[in-house]
């Protein structure tokens, strides 16, 4: 099996950074590099988040299909294969080496857990991606405070969170295009929609109406990324009141506009 060392990627890899303990870059993939299905490893853990593009992941007997709007955790070491990546495909890799962990004093297995279970973790760094785009230097200062707060938020809801708030997760991804309110979510769960606003933030990191703007956003990535929609259609497949209400949004959450993040 190939093990890969630091800030190195199958495909055409560009704009490397380090910084803090961080190794940031920018993978492509045309049809002259896709990845074929080798079995392969890093040598240090990281983050993918699949810009542009899709590709069919191999790991630990399971196959996962992922796309635009993405964050995936790879532990060191980690054996996976990559196959079907669409040309044009596009990835910001994280990549942490040993120094960050001693600075910051954090595990792996923490990031790990606290990337893979928030489906929102892309979003995260997507600002760290902006930074890197207009200024290297604050990319690294963006993606320790994302990966402290993602860590944050999951210390908070892993401590045995009551049974509505998977039951409210899966409802609101399953339908983050619609209005959805507090009185629905609480015939869905059983739970007085008091209880559910008092705790909700704590659980999702902001307001029901915080968290879906953010999910409409990451929902938006692939189409912004992935079809020839006009980001007129995408703004309202999303839910959004108009194009104007989705960039505002789109910016705030990213920090780039629609039409800057579909062109880089």
């Amino acid at each position: 099996m190939q093990i890969l060392p630091t800030a190195t990627y199958l495909g055409n890899t560009s704009a490397t950074c380090q910084a803090n303990g961080i190794w940031t870059s920018v993978t492509c993939y045309t049809r002259e590099n896709l990845p074929n299905v080798s079995l392969h490893a890093h040598a240090n853990p990281h983050v993918t988040v699949l810009l542009a593009g899709a590709t069919l992941e191999k790991r630990q007997g399971e196959e996962h299909y992922r796309q635009a709007g993405e964050a995936v955790f790879f532990h060191a070491g980690e054996p996976h294969e990559n196959s079907r990546t669409m040309p044009g495909s596009r990835n910001f890799n994280i990549e942490f080496a040993p120094d960050f962990f001693a600075a910051y004093g954090v595990g792996e297995e923490k990031i790990g857990e606290a990337i893979n279970r928030n489906p929102l973790a892309a979003l995260a760094f997507l600002r760290a991606y902006c930074h890197l785009s207009h200024d290297g230097l604050l990319a690294g200062d963006s993606i320790a405070m994302a990966v402290i707060g993602l860590m944050d938020r999951h210390c908070r809801v892993c401590r045995q969170p009551p049974q509505w708030v998977r039951q409210v997760s899966e409802l609101l991804q399953d339908r983050w295009n619609e209005q959805v309110g507090l009185q629905e979510l609480s015939i869905e769960t059983g739970v007085h929609p008091v209880t559910i606003s008092r705790y909700f933030s704590r659980y999702f990191g902001g307001t029901l109406s915080d968290y879906m703007r953010k999910l409409r956003v990451k929902n938006t990535l692939t189409m912004i990324k992935n079809t020839p929609y006009t980001l007129t259609r995408i703004a309202y497949e999303a839910g959004f009141t108009d194009q104007a209400h989705f960039t505002k949004v789109f910016k705030e959450v990213t920090g780039f506009l629609p039409k800057e993040y579909r062109a880089a």
